[in-house]
């Protein structure tokens, strides 16, 4: 077998070309099939590991990934998560895009026959999904595993030219429209829109590859849909952040795809803008260190919570960063697919490649997703899980982007050792060879060879993390190699040409913020650095904090493993020993082969001095208009720590030439006069850059983001500022007695039902009553919640709210609740958290509190700390409401039979000595 790894970079064919400039919306990269790369080094060994056991094994060791399609109408009815439709589809296009990669017949044989077999399962209406006849693309998530389904078919006739493949994708497609267009439904009877709705980027992708008008007007229907379920238009053209979206799960981002298909059929550049403002805002603030996407599947912004990473929501994540590198050619969004592959990426691959993860923590273990995530697993299909069919699409991601094409040539984003094969527009053959891992070494050179006689372009990405990057062609220093951005070069190439580039990769450090305050990462290069217990004497209870006044006294050290007469996968690829605070060496590896053995890692390292946390820009929102006159600007920032801040604007995205402006401030909010700013917007369409410098003691931080923007237009309306919260003199949200038929002292009383009122509080029944509460704004940091209740009865085998503040799934800033006879208080925010439970009686009275400070929820029973836990610092939430004995938005029984008294609600964190006052009041 010839083992030799073969990446088909996509590179840009003549007839291609064509009908790209033949679309409505152009993209400024293509990816182009046809194109190869033989791999060295590193990234080689993990695609032949996944190659071997996962890819050559899967279908076999899993017979059900075909089987559950073959028996979905037989008896007893297949009990299948509602998205085991997904599994086929998902390991198909990762199958196709390793085939770009590899020479391996058997990987060829063995797609070409799960692609058979699963055609073969289609029922005669065109169905691809593994329920009964009646659900058929009702309910479920079966159109998002038509979704998948529809792709891997398209993927596969592009690749093969298989006719049946796109026949069968087709007839699945025309299923949809059957179903949906022009008949009495919509998708969004479907349910579960974050994931159904990705059907109309499937349909508006047939659109385009087939002409079908049907195609297009079903996915119209379904962007209509949007506006009752994720938005994503909308949301993205008013400023919205995507995780203060309606649905900022991480299936969402396969519907955000759809705004590219859109912009590319209409070219509205409402899609375009919508779309590019939606990576903006996931980039700025939920892009994790490691490149990963995702706080408990959704987006959060809060990248620093020790909270779940799902490896779908990284491969979701990368697939919207290659479809932003082809819209807009940004260098930062190579750089950003490069850092996930990396680190989060490649971190969730065991060098095995036996297994892949579910969550791939910044701190923590690596655990196999048929572990965590077990509950995935039927008969027949013991291994398969949405992670682990999905996941090996990191490697297969680099035959998207690792070279693509421009108009006038060829694009090299990828620094990685290997060959390149592929044709330029004009049909030549051409081949460009990389000598070594440049993101490794800090140096390669490279070389083209094509029959080419006409000059054509060859743009090289200069990473944004390379400090003094030196280009020479042909021992010629060539001007204009400039960190984050392309390096253009035309010319005649020939096969003596050598493109030498080199770079200093000296360990960076990034700040940390909100969980990770006081805390660095370290980086070498786009390599994350994470201690392992696996390579140092001492545990992570016992870390040294890092020297950052010495850090360029750190080394590059022979990596180690812990087996000596074993051969094995499990040697890092990097170790660097650093300076630290008490002098004993701290040796880190790179962030992939950390936690390899089992052993516990960290990424977020404790520092001596640490520098401040870093401010993130709120309003105006990233990409708006303001108007002539004063302007509000705002940002997230550490508050009461001697941090000040410095407001910095430029013409220029990266401040090149520094800051043209600016002011410093103490707080976290200033007002200038946008007449200081118009000198630097050339022209009205001249965007704005602005960007916050934290300052302390320490030093200063910069957020490791794309800075916001935004354009003077004096006919923009003013600004829409966030309703400020109307409080009372100490911070109260709400003040409600519930004795007798006294109204709210403060705050508003939506609905109230209730069996009874007296002087002593309010009842409910426990079984359809509750008070609900107006909060016009949560508080995003601190907040305590004080009532008096008297339980009559413990609900029973269920859940029951005292206080409730629910908004949706993973959504609950706070609930107070009462479950298996103990009390406990909890907040869901992209995971769930909660305090230890204390047993309660029946009829008796209770002083509660639920006070939350910066990253700690503390629960109050009579005016003692009975329990506390970690939790986000800061919280995004769309509740509007709370609701004392019940739940306010969830359809199920929650309800709480008890009487209440005494609520307040304060948008500050009461102090122990507050809440013992409050407790002893009647």
């Amino acid at each position: 077998m010839n083992s030799k790894l073969l990446l088909p970079v996509i590179l840009l064919l003549a007839a291609a070309s064509v009908r790209s400039a033949d679309t409505a919306g152009p993209l400024t990269f293509e990816s182009i099939p046809g194109a190869r790369f033989e791999f060295q080094g590193p990234v080689s060994q993990r695609v032949q590991a996944n190659i071997e056991h996962w890819l050559l094994r899967a279908p076999q060791a899993n017979p059900g990934m075909i089987e559950m399609f073959r028996v979905r109408d037989r008896k007893p009815v297949p009990q299948l998560v509602p998205w085991a439709g997904e599994f086929v589809g998902k390991y198909l296009i990762s199958a196709v895009q390793v085939l770009r990669m590899t020479d391996d017949p058997r990987l060829r044989r063995q797609v070409e026959g799960v692609v058979a077999e699963f055609i073969a399962t289609q029922a005669e209406d065109g169905y691809l999904g593994p329920f009964p006849q009646a659900d058929r693309l009702l309910k479920n998530w079966d159109l998002w595993g038509h979704y998948h389904a529809i792709l891997a078919l398209t993927m596969w006739h592009e690749h093969s030219g298989d006719a049946a493949a796109l026949a069968a994708a087709r007839k699945a497609a025309d299923l949809v429209c059957a179903t949906y267009l022009d008949t009495h439904r919509r998708v969004l009877d479907a349910r579960d829109p974050e994931m159904n709705m990705s059907i109309l980027t499937a349909l508006a992708l047939l659109h385009r590859l087939t002409g079908e008008p049907r195609y297009l007007r079903m996915a119209r229907e379904v962007e209509k849909d949007w506006e009752r379920a994720g938005d994503y238009l909308r949301s993205g053209l008013d400023g919205r952040e995507f995780f203060r979206s309606p649905k900022p799960r991480w299936e969402s981002l396969h519907s955000l795809q759809g705004l590219v298909e859109l912009w590319r059929i209409t070219g509205e550049p409402k899609y375009r803008e919508a779309f590019e403002h939606h990576w903006r805002s996931i980039r700025r603030w939920d892009r994790r260190n490691t490149g990963g996407f995702s706080s408990g599947e959704q987006a959060t912004g809060n990248p620093y919570a020790p909270t779940a990473i799902e490896t779908c929501c990284t491969v979701a994540w990368m697939a919207l960063t290659v479809d932003y590198l082809r819209l807009t050619g940004d260098a930062r969004a190579a750089d950003d697919l490069e850092l996930a592959t990396l680190n989060g990426g490649l971190g969730a691959q065991h060098p095995s490649g036996r297994w892949w993860t579910y969550n791939t923590p910044m701190d923590g273990v690596r655990e196999a997703s048929a572990h965590t995530i077990v509950f995935q697993a039927r008969a027949g299909t013991p291994e398969l899980n949405c992670c682990s069919v999905n996941a090996p699409r990191v490697l297969g991601c680099l035959s998207d982007w690792a070279v693509m094409s421009s108009p006038n040539g060829l694009v090299v984003n990828w620094l990685g050792a290997g060959k390149f094969t592929g044709k330029l527009p004009d049909g030549t053959a051409v081949t460009v060879t990389s000598a070594r891992d440049a993101w490794l070494d800090g140096t390669t050179e490279l070389r083209v060879s094509t029959t080419a006689t006409q000059p054509f372009e060859l743009r090289v990405r200069i990473p944004a993390w390379v400090r003094k990057p030196v280009v020479k062609l042909n021992d010629a220093t060539v001007d204009g190699a400039v960190p984050g951005q392309y390096l253009k070069l035309t010319r005649r190439w020939t096969e003596t040409d050598r493109l030498q580039v080199s770079f200093q990769m000296p360990i960076r450090f990034v700040a940390g913020a909100n969980e990770a305050t006081g805390k660095v990462s370290l980086y070498r290069g786009p390599v994350l650095l994470a201690f392992d217990q696996a390579q140092n004497d001492f545990d992570e209870d016992a870390l040294p904090s890092v020297n950052l006044a010495r850090l360029g006294e750190a080394r590059v050290v022979p990596p180690q493993t812990a087996f000596r007469k074993l051969e094995t996968p499990l040697r890092p690829w990097l170790a660097v020993e650093v300076p630290t605070a008490d002098g004993r060496p701290l040796r880190l590896v790179d962030f992939a082969s950390a936690g390899a053995c089992g052993t516990r890692y960290r990424s977020w390292l404790p520092a001596q001095l640490p520098p401040p946390p870093p401010a993130f820009t709120q309003i105006p929102p990233d990409a708006g208009r303001v108007p002539t006159g004063p302007i509000v600007f705002q940002w997230r920032g550490a508050r009461g720590r001697g941090t000040s801040y410095r407001v910095e604007f430029s013409a220029d995205a990266a401040f090149a030439a520094g800051a043209a402006w600016h002011t410093n401030v103490a707080t976290t909010r200033v007002t200038v006069d946008s007449s200081n700013l118009a000198a630097l917007a050339v022209t009205p369409a001249t965007p704005i850059f602005w960007r916050v410098v934290s300052q302390d003691a320490n030093g200063e931080t910069i957020a490791d983001v794309p800075p916001a923007w935004f354009r003077i237009d004096p006919a923009a309306p003013p600004q829409d500022l966030p309703p400020e919260p109307k409080l009372g003199p100490s911070g109260e949200i709400i003040v409600h007695s519930l004795r007798g038929d006294a109204p709210p002292q403060f705050g508003e009383l939506k609905s109230a039902k209730f069996s009874g009122r007296d002087a002593e509080g309010t009842e409910v029944n426990g079984s359809d009553q509750m008070l609900i509460y107006a909060v016009p704004a949560w508080p995003d940091e601190d907040f305590t919640v004080s009532l008096r209740v008297l339980l009559k009865e413990h609900p029973r085998q269920r859940l029951g709210q005292v206080f409730s503040a629910w908004a949706g799934v993973m959504d609950d800033p706070l609930r107070i609740v009462v479950d298996g006879g103990k009390l406990f208080a909890r907040i869901e925010a992209g995971s769930a958290f909660g305090t230890p439970g204390l047993t309660i009686e029946t009829n008796r009275w209770y002083p509660l509190a639920a006070v939350k400070r910066g990253a700690r929820l503390t629960l109050y029973v009579d005016g003692k700390s009975v329990g506390s836990c970690a939790v986000p610092e800061f919280l995004t939430t769309q509740a509007q409401d709370c609701a004392l004995g019940g739940n306010p938005h969830f359809g199920g029984n929650e309800f709480l039979a008890a009487r209440f008294a005494d609520f307040r609600f304060y948008a500050k964190a009461l102090s122990a000595e507050e809440i013992q006052t409050l407790a002893a009041a009647r």
